[in-house]
């Protein structure tokens, strides 16, 4: 007959292991980005705590080993990556989303030494304490509703413009974490 004996030590590293703080920063973190009277920034776990280092400046996600899953961008419900699931990034390699709003521009990007981790920056202009809350939790909003200002351009590792900003451009990636 075989037993097995748990002494403090292993207890407390079968705790840490399937700690909530641990399992939170697993799996899939959708970020999606769209306009429609002002800019929506809605990320998964935003308001988690667990799940991205926040400073003004930028969101950084917390587990750094995750990579790109998925990238749609479309205009007025059309996908403008032409079925491509991950928009014709190369996912191993580093790679870069960046966001035109008014004066501003947003950047969606991995570490620039590698593939992996995912980091959103905030332009000067429109840092994060700037972006208002909204009902739900894991979103912020940045500008006013019916001031005008649309998402005019959205470039990915510097390619061609995706939105011309005629209706309603909506950037959505999924994140994906070990």
């Amino acid at each position: 007959m075989l037993q097995l004996r748990f002494t403090t030590s292993s207890a407390l590293a079968v705790l840490l292991l399937c700690s909530p703080l641990r399992m939170a920063a697993q799996g899939d973190t959708p970020i999606t980005v769209k306009d429609g009277g002002s800019l929506l920034l809605d990320a998964k776990g935003l308001d988690a705590g667990q799940t991205w280092a926040v400073t003004s400046s930028a969101l950084t996600h917390k587990n750094p080993n995750g990579m790109l899953k998925s990238l749609s961008i479309t205009e007025a419900g059309a996908d403008r990556c032409g079925g491509d699931a991950k928009c014709h990034v190369d996912s191993t390699k580093h790679w870069t989303i960046q966001i035109n709003y008014g004066a501003a521009t947003l950047t969606i990007s991995s570490k620039p030494s590698s593939s992996k981790g995912v980091r959103i920056r905030f332009p000067r202009n429109a840092q994060f304490p700037q972006w208002t809350k909204t009902a739900n939790p894991d979103e912020r909003e940045l500008g006013r509703h019916g001031d005008g200002k649309k998402v005019t351009g959205v470039t990915v590792n510097g390619g061609p413009n995706l939105c011309a900003g005629k209706d309603g451009c909506v950037v959505t990636l999924v994140y994906t974490t070990p």
